[in-house]
């Protein structure tokens, strides 16, 4: 049995974000697809076997996608004195691949040396994401995001309807999102009991216990996951902070 997230669910906020340049990714110099026939998984032709290459000043993010959940490998090519990689699907000595095992998903965007690739399915209401930063091909920060753009649960969300990237003059770079994580408690049925534990645990800055949405035709006691809002300073550790914003809560899948 899989519990619904809810429908019509709408977090509110306390300001209207004013969208700036700042606040989102880079803009790309280039994207470039190159077709290498029909799938394996997919009879009749119409799904193809693609790579897609996009351009930044400082990196080329790779993603080979043969039409399947997730793609079958991606990588990242740091720009090396001008000199701009091939979008091919052979590797370069630096080029970082990223294959099933240690990360399966799609590429979402990059922040200076910083790459961001989202999961290839969502879990509890979230989409899991990574990031890793170019210049060392490591993987630096992982955690789970509530993002309206790409979760199909009928949330609307007005502040934090999808995680946003700033960067400061100074080099930092911070995120602000909806952290989901699963409650080891049932926030619609047993209240205050799961919830003081868990405000404390997690700082949360609301006093006011969310309203979970999702529990109907549910009779017997069901996990909850709880969206919060959090910002991370990526240098030079990333740092999870709790900040001011909305609660809201919904069943475990």
């Amino acid at each position: 049995m899989k519990a619904a997230l809810g429908l019509g669910v709408t977090l509110l906020a306390s300001a209207v974000l004013s969208v700036a340049s700042a606040d989102s990714f880079d803009r790309g110099l280039k994207k470039k697809v190159v077709d290498f026939g029909p799938s394996p998984y997919y009879p009749g032709g119409n799904v193809r076997v693609k790579l897609s290459c996009f351009f930044y000043p400082n990196l080329v993010v790779k993603e080979y996608d043969a039409g399947q959940k997730g793609a079958e490998w991606l990588a990242i090519v740091p720009v090396e004195k001008e000199a701009t990689p091939a979008c091919t699907a052979s590797h370069a000595a630096r080029e970082k691949v990223i294959e099933g095992g240690e990360w399966s998903g799609s590429f979402k965007g990059a922040k200076g040396n910083l790459v961001f690739f989202y999961a290839s399915d969502g879990t509890n209401g979230g989409m899991p994401f990574v990031i890793y930063d170019a210049r060392t091909g490591t993987k630096i920060f992982q955690d789970s995001a509530f993002d309206s753009t790409c979760l199909h649960n009928k949330v609307v969300v007005l502040l934090f309807n999808r995680p946003r990237v700033t960067s400061a003059p100074d080099g930092q770079v911070s995120l602000e999102y909806l952290r989901v994580v699963e409650a080891d408690c049932d926030l619609h049925t047993e209240a205050a009991a799961c919830w003081e534990p868990l405000r404390k645990k997690l700082e949360l800055k609301s006093a006011q216990m969310p309203v979970c949405s999702g529990y109907k035709g549910i009779p017997t006691r069901w996990a909850s996951a709880i969206a919060y809002p959090v910002e991370v300073l990526m240098f030079p550790q990333p740092v999870i902070k709790t900040i001011a914003g909305p609660v809201k809560c919904w069943p475990v899948d």
